[in-house]
């Protein structure tokens, strides 16, 4: 065996991967963070939208942020719109790479060790330590008493320790563009837009924007019609746009831990059901993961039965919103473009602004969704009453 023994191995360098290496090292344990590419934040398809909540509670670097997101507009499938003023920023947009290049400094400030360009493809567990490898003859492969696996979605790690991925994926096609006219987060709504889901322009900085959306199939001609959008097409001024696609898990994995091994992040599904976004829910669960493992560090006991208590905080946290976004999805699939528009129509009353007002958060959709589902008017709207 190599003669270091780490405590942890934290696979993959995103926010949660990040996140739960920086919180391993405060907590004392000798923590290595290994990354697949030269620097972390390379080659994201995101829209680096970031709630202003998990700023304060996480406590992260606000000198990544391009802009702000206040203002949504919201544009039904008929050309009908109402916009969304909270008067205060729910959220912030940041450049990944600069977010996550961050994030691996204030890990490494920690005293996270860092292996850039190391590609984890093998792991094996048994009854002393995790070993991880680049290839079968490795000839230095790395030894840790536990593992955190976060890769993101696609990696067959987890399953190399007996645990499956996410059952259900939807896609996420998106560019980066100059263009006119920017002044709201633009969200587009239809059957012909984005079925089951949703297409975004959200504005950055010196007339840049990311434009993309979210399907469950045919996500690139879905994407390229959105291009087309009259809306949309006149203001793009970048030539022959660059898609980037990828999958987005939309359910949690069955188990998120086993000997040894917990996985966070998109590897493990903790993905926010309703918009698609990963990064805060990642992060807090990496946060309890590293604590977890700390607690099993003092003990000297990284059973099953002893990391088991990572899923049940993580599924405490976390779990209803992600059943309440599942159930939203689903109505919202059956929707017509007329009932689309009507609910559209809706969200330009006083009444149903107040409520939103009242209870939407960027993060946390439970309370709004539970509560608009009891309305009468929307309840009219869809399936006449039923929902």
């Amino acid at each position: 065996m190599d003669s270091k023994l780490y405590d942890v191995v934290v696979i993959g360098a995103g926010p949660a991967g990040s996140m739960a290496a920086y919180k391993a090292a405060q907590a004392g344990l000798s923590t290595l963070l290994l990354e697949e590419h030269e620097q972390a934040g390379l080659f994201i398809n995101c829209t680096g939208i970031i709630g202003a909540e998990a700023f304060d509670q996480l406590q992260l670097p606000k000198e990544t942020i391009v802009g702000n997101l206040q203002t949504i507009a919201f544009y039904a499938p008929s050309g009908h719109s109402f916009r969304y003023d909270p008067k205060r920023p729910l959220a912030y947009i940041v450049s990944r790479l600069k977010f996550d290049h961050a994030l691996v400094q204030n890990a490494e400030k920690a005293g996270v060790e860092i292996r850039c360009n190391y590609h984890a493809r093998l792991i094996r567990v048994d009854s002393a330590s995790v070993e991880i490898r680049q290839k079968e003859d490795d000839a230095a492969p790395i030894y840790a008493k536990a593992a955190i696996i976060a890769t993101g979605f696609g990696s067959n790690l987890p399953a190399q320790v007996g645990l499956s991925g996410p059952r259900e994926i939807v896609y996420g096609a998106q560019t980066e563009v100059e263009m006119s006219d920017l002044r709201d987060v633009e969200i587009y709504l239809g059957k012909e837009i984005a079925p089951e889901a949703f297409g975004w322009v959200v504005p950055l900085y010196d007339n840049r924007a990311r434009v993309g959306l979210v399907s469950t199939r045919e996500t690139p001609a879905y994407f390229q019609k959105l291009l087309q959008h009259p809306r949309i097409q006149p203001r793009i001024k970048t030539s022959q746009p660059k898609m980037l696609l990828s999958p987005v898990p939309i359910q949690a994995i069955d188990c998120s831990y086993t000997d040894r091994v917990l996985v966070v992040g998109e590897a493990a599904g903790q993905v926010k059901t309703t918009t698609q976004g990963g990064i805060y829910y990642g992060m807090l669960c990496a946060a309890m993961a590293a604590d977890v493992l700390a607690e099993a560090a003092r003990k000297n006991d990284f059973r099953a039965s002893v990391l088991q208590r990572y899923e049940k905080e993580w599924t405490k946290a976390i779990a209803q919103e992600l059943k309440m976004g599942l159930n939203l999805r689903q109505l919202f699939a059956r929707l017509s473009d007329k009932q689309i528009d009507a609910l559209v129509e809706l969200g330009t009353q006083d009444d149903i602004i107040s409520i939103v007002r009242r209870l939407a958060q960027f993060d946390w959709h439970g309370d709004l969704i539970e509560t608009s589902l009891n309305l009468p008017a929307l309840q009219q709207v869809v399936h006449g009453g039923l929902w």
